[in-house]
């Protein structure tokens, strides 16, 4: 288990409820992304295949050295 240096936004949080996305698959997804790419405003977004056929990309940007996850989507 990964030592938390992110903070879940209200927004990621719904979004995650809303998505069927654990904390736990989030944590996969920021220690060990697939794929990282830079966001239009700044923000960062990481991806990873969590499980056979479910990608979750995660959006976030830092502040303080840790990570304010914004968002968290899935992929195709």
């Amino acid at each position: 288990m990964m030592i938390k240096d992110y903070i879940l936004t209200n927004h990621a949080k719904l979004r995650m409820k809303e998505r069927n996305i654990s904390e736990k698959e989030l944590e996969r997804v920021l220690e060990s992304p697939d794929i990282t790419y830079p966001g239009r405003h700044g923000e960062t977004n990481v991806a990873k295949e969590v499980e056979k056929g479910k990608n979750v990309r995660v959006t976030y940007v830092v502040k303080k050295k840790k990570k304010i996850i914004i968002t968290a989507m899935l992929i195709n």
